[in-house]
């Protein structure tokens, strides 16, 4: 039995060591576009500020996977699902055949047209790479802008504020997935994020970037604020990483529709992590339970699954995105 796992984060790794718990002489594969070993994504803001190593954030549960038995496959990016043939298309044009087959592909931040330039200053906020690229930034004299509505804006105000970088949050509307921040935890660190001294824009956007020099550029806000800048962080939402199952016969909402044994539409085929979208029944909508705990979860439950098990997963309020490693997202942006 040939095991296929798109995605080296949490939940793929999870899956994989399930699967071997209970399938010893299984062939498992993950196939990721990382080109490096799994690390913890949640600490790439301790990487920024200096409180974390390169060897620090590796993920110690995918430091012994090759001695399970589990073939890593680095720099694969998912371009083609033919489910006919159960078969894998990756970007550098190879392939890989599966009997039972796990999305675990993450999410990518959304980017706005108007960050869609190839500016020295706009970063994105996603990789380990990306975090390494804004630290050496951040060393520029000049402010930042953070951009985005939700949690890893108020991670990326955090490291920032910690480096002694002056920060403007530019903080659109309320995140259009997941469980947007509201209420008194929304005002809680909001509070916080002031008191570190960064300035907060609430409800306004970017209209315009451009290079005044090779040190600085300007952002333009919706409300005709100019702000002179030395780095912009795209810190915007997650969006499930699933076009390539465009025409695969998969089913797709804005992530990839499972059932409670995160079961696809397509046989043998499970989806587990931040791409995989539930059916919310009391809402009449899709939820996708975000987050590094959720997703090691899942991965866990999809891999018993798809070595023969039959159990629910219960999406209780503490696996949703705001829990990460213990800590609530208040602790997590307090420290």
């Amino acid at each position: 039995m040939q095991y296929l796992i798109l995605g080296g984060g949490p939940a793929g790794i999870a899956a994989a060591k399930t699967i071997r718990k209970a399938k010893s002489d299984a062939g498992i594969v993950i196939a990721t576009d990382e080109t490096e070993a799994p690390y913890l994504r949640p600490l790439l803001p301790d990487l920024i500020l200096g409180e974390a190593r390169d060897e620090t954030i590796l993920d110690p549960q995918g430091r012994d996977l090759v001695e399970k038995g589990v073939r890593l496959l680095t720099g694969r990016r998912a371009v083609r699902l033919d489910m006919g043939n159960r078969k894998v298309d990756f970007s550098d044009g190879t392939q890989e055949g599966y009997d039972v087959l796990l999305i675990a592909t993450g999410g990518k931040p959304e980017v706005p047209a108007t960050l869609k330039k190839e500016l020295p200053a706009i970063r994105v906020f996603d990789s380990r790479k990306d975090a390494l690229g804004i630290k050496e930034r951040a060393g520029r004299p000049g402010s930042a802008v953070v951009y985005g509505p939700g949690y890893l804006a108020i991670e990326a105000c955090r490291a920032l504020r910690g480096t002694k970088k002056e920060v403007v949050w530019i903080k659109p509307d309320l995140p259009k997935y997941g469980y947007p921040i509201a209420g008194e935890l929304e005002a809680s660190i909001l509070d916080d994020v002031r008191n570190r001294g960064a300035r907060i824009m609430d409800g306004d956007d970017i209209v315009h970037v451009w290079e005044k020099d090779p040190d600085t550029s300007v952002v333009l806000t919706r409300g005709g604020v100019e702000i002179p800048c030395s780095l912009v962080i795209i810190a915007t939402e997650r969006v499930p990483s699933v076009g390539f199952l465009a025409g695969s016969g998969v089913m797709v909402g804005m992530g990839v529709l499972v059932d409670d044994f995160l079961r696809t539409s397509a046989p043998n085929i499970y989806a587990a992590g931040d791409c995989a979208e539930f059916a919310d029944k009391p809402k009449k909508v899709g939820r996708i339970n975000f987050g590094w705990r959720s997703a090691i979860k899942q991965g866990q439950l999809a891999g018993e699954n798809m070595a023969g098990g039959n159990r629910r997963f219960g999406g209780e309020q503490e696996n949703y995105f705001w829990a990460l490693f213990g800590f609530s997202l208040l602790d997590r942006a307090r420290k």
